[in-house]
Formats: C-alpha cells, sequence, structure tokens
C-alpha cells in the first residue's frame, strides 16, 4: 500500500467525484472489483468497462499527486502547521 497526496493548490482531479477502492485479488481467475462509497450506501462494480474507468483515474490521481516519498514530509508540515495553530 502506499499513500500520496494531493495538494489543494492542484485543483482538480480524477477522483473528484468521491472515495472508491479498486479491489485486487492474488488469485487470476477473480476479477478486479471497483468499491465506490457513497453518503448512506457502497456499491461494487465488476463490469469491464466500469473497472477500467476507475482503473484510468487512479492512474491519473496517482501521476498528479506528489511522489510517495514525498508524504512524510507533506504531513510533518501539516502537522507542524496544526500545532502552531492550537
Amino acid at each position: 500500500m502506499r499513500l500520496q497526496i494531493i495538494p489543494f493548490n492542484a485543483g482538480g482531479h480524477a477522483a473528484a467525484g468521491g472515495p472508491f477502492a479498486i479491489l485486487r485479488f492474488p488469485e487470476p481467475e477473480l476479477p478486479d472489483v471497483v468499491y465506490v462509497e457513497q453518503l448512506t450506501s457502497a456499491i461494487y462494480l465488476d463490469k469491464r468497462d466500469d473497472v477500467d474507468h476507475y482503473a484510468i483515474a487512479m492512474e491519473r490521481v496517482c501521476i498528479d499527486a506528489e511522489p510517495p516519498n514525498h508524504t512524510q514530509e507533506i504531513l510533518g508540515k501539516l502537522l507542524h502547521e496544526v500545532g502552531r495553530l492550537a
């Protein structure tokens, strides 16, 4: 698992419509599934076209986000700023 951050100043991004996760399984016969969380429910999408659409969005977000090796530094700066405000 990796954690990447998209700064607010980056503007809109491919996943701005809401949270989702792509579930991948180690068994090759099990297809990928997209989990979409909503305010009062959640859905699982397993149609190939839907999964592909979300995979493209996830790829775009990963490209637009800061590299994973910057995450710790970004979070450290945010924690420092929050500490100054308290």
